[in-house]
């Protein structure tokens, strides 16, 4: 393989946060993202493939939930008691039908490959190029996230209470229950009408940006009996959408490592995501998470563990379906009192929240990016493809 040339990857890095900018799934920005990937890959003569996909814009679906939610709870102050669990419970499958039911819109996943079908080996580079809703509040965000569930359980379970005649003073109950999830449904109405889109350039331009110049690195002479995918990932930001597509389609093999990539361009500080959420935890492969580790410490780094309590990557749908996935990460450090809280609360000892405050914001910026983290990036993935 080729030498990892960092400016190069800088050069892809700017083009896409700098000179295409936002790049919301679905948009002209998304689009222009894709084709200029796609012809990186085919310029390193990687065989390359679009598979396109339709998905339901997570800002749409936020609207119609809260507006749903919303209206039905205000009806149950003026209906029977029968007549309300029936509104409820119908609104929570419409609600649940969502993604069938809504228009949609189109992204795209960019498939570029070397090497044989023959070959005993496969590993997957990814890496997302969309980019996301500048966030209105990071606050108000955790606590839209972590209350709705648990307050449409609650109101249903009030209101099979009212049915069961174990309830009395509905109207009481009801204003009761209307200061906490009259909010609840407020607030995700006012993060989803967020029409600022972040430029990405940390999350994800750095990671797409070092995966082309990876790719030209290995185009021409691949490791032998190895083969390589390189995936540019659409719609990340709208829920993992395009990983989710990927292993439906089962564009790739099953017994295929994957490493995917996702903020790599602030930081000194380097982290293999070794599992995700709080409540349904999404394990990472512990074998291959000991090979980026080796790989972390081949390219001169101290490798950290970070269970991402409060983040989803495009690891996780392949992690389901029983492949071998993780995620190399980077970020600033500091103090991190959520992250504290979250690892005692929830017996998760490496549990972090970000560090990084441009994150989804209009400061995530090439200016931001640092140089030598772009090179260690690349530093990295080779060797993890080497030990591979």
């Amino acid at each position: 393989m080729q030498e990892f040339e960092s400016r190069r990857a800088f050069e892809h890095l700017d083009k896409l946060a700098y000179e295409i900018g936002p790049r919301l799934a679905g948009t002209r920005g998304d689009r222009m993202a894709s084709d200029y990937i796609r012809k990186q890959f085919e310029g390193c003569g990687l065989k390359t493939r679009v598979r396109e996909f339709k998905f339901v814009p997570k800002a749409v679906w936020a609207k119609t939930t809260a507006f749903l939610f919303t209206s039905a709870f205000i009806a149950l102050l003026f209906l029977p008691p029968e007549l309300s669990l029936f509104v409820w419970l119908a609104v929570i499958v419409i609600w649940r039908s969502l993604d069938k039911i809504m228009p949609k819109r189109r992204s795209q996943n960019i498939i570029a490959s070397a090497g044989t079908k023959k070959s005993k080996k496969r590993v997957a580079i990814t890496a997302h190029h969309d980019s996301a809703l500048c966030i209105v509040s990071y606050k108000l965000y955790l606590f839209v996230r972590f209350a709705f569930l648990p307050a449409l359980i609650i109101v249903a379970a009030i209101v099979a209470a009212r049915v069961l005649g174990v309830l009395q003073g509905w109207i009481i109950v009801w204003s009761v229950l209307a200061i906490v999830f009259l909010p609840i449904s407020i607030g995700m109405f006012i993060l989803a009408s967020s029409r600022r889109v972040s430029p990405g350039a940390d999350d994800n331009a750095s990671g797409v940006a070092v995966m082309l110049e990876v790719a030209r690195a290995a185009a021409e002479s691949p490791p032998a009996d190895t083969e390589l995918f390189f995936i540019a990932s659409g719609a990340e930001e709208q829920g993992l959408v395009g990983a989710r597509k990927l292993v439906a389609s089962k564009a790739l093999p099953r017994d295929t490592l994957l490493l995917n990539l996702d903020g790599v361009g602030v930081g000194p500080h380097s982290y293999v995501i070794e599992g995700n959420g709080i409540f349904r935890r999404r394990r990472t492969s512990s074998q291959l998470n000991q090979v980026l580790s080796n790989s972390i410490k081949g390219a001169g780094l101290k490798p950290s563990l970070w269970w991402a309590a409060l983040a989803r990557h495009d690891h996780v749908p392949f992690v389901q379906a029983k492949m071998r996935a993780t995620t190399y990460t980077t970020d600033v450090g500091g103090k991190d009192r959520l992250g504290r809280f979250i690892a005692r609360a929830f017996r998760l000892p490496n549990a972090r929240a970000r560090g990084y405050r441009y994150i989804h914001t209009l400061e995530d910026t090439p200016e931001r990016i640092e140089l030598a983290n772009i090179e260690r990036a690349g530093q990295v993935v080779l060797e993890f493809i080497k030990q591979i």
